[in-house]
């Protein structure tokens, strides 16, 4: 099995964050791997990731333009996604005997949604050191990192994503002619037809 190479360690997020310096690493290292490929690798793409991942591998921390783009913005971006992945991994344990949830000695337990609220601030704040480092590798890519803009052809391989903020939920498209029933765009085409009883 192949080694693998953390983009963050443990240290470095509860130095960063809130985390309680008590908490077992062990629990942290897979939602770090799962915020490198979940949202790192889509983020930068296949090429600058690896090219990034290996630096890390080779000296123990990225070098150049790459240092200067990982200081600046990944770190925090990936602090706050693991954070945003931390919460289910630590209030929720897989024994042999089935799932059980931790209690806490004079502490109250949060509930789900007060749970889910804290993901979302940390996710929040992750997309938002996403769309800096988005912002930035577009302006100094053709100069300082060219392989964020020469992606490698392959099934495998992941194209750097165009924005940030997704939404879940199609909203229809506001360019149809003529527009869906639940558009909001009700504008007359540009081949309006005036005998059209639906622009009327």
């Amino acid at each position: 099995m192949a080694d693998i190479t953390y983009f963050i360690l443990p240290s470095v997020i509860k130095d960063r964050t809130g985390l309680h310096s008590n908490v077992a690493d062990d629990l942290i290292y897979p939602e770090i791997v799962n915020a490198q490929v979940s949202y790192l690798l889509p983020l930068l793409g296949s090429r600058l990731y690896d090219k990034i991942m290996q630096q890390i591998t080779d000296d123990g921390q990225p070098s150049g333009y790459y240092k200067e783009l990982t200081d600046m913005f990944l770190v925090m971006a990936m602090c706050n996604w693991v954070m945003a992945e931390l919460p289910p991994a630590l209030t929720f344990q897989y024994w042999n005997k089935g799932v059980s949830t931790k209690t806490v000695e004079n502490a109250n337990e949060p509930s789900m949604s007060d749970i889910y609220a804290q993901m979302a601030r940390y996710k929040g704040r992750a997309e938002s050191y996403a769309k800096r480092a988005r912002n930035y590798l577009i302006q100094n890519a053709p100069a300082m990192f060219p392989e964020y803009l020469q992606p490698i052809a392959g099934l495998d391989q992941i194209i750097p994503d165009a924005q940030q903020y997704t939404c879940p939920i199609f909203l229809g498209d506001e360019t149809e002619t003529p527009p869906d029933d639940y558009s909001l765009n009700k504008r007359k085409p540009n081949n309006f037809n005036s005998n059209d009883p639906y622009y009327n």
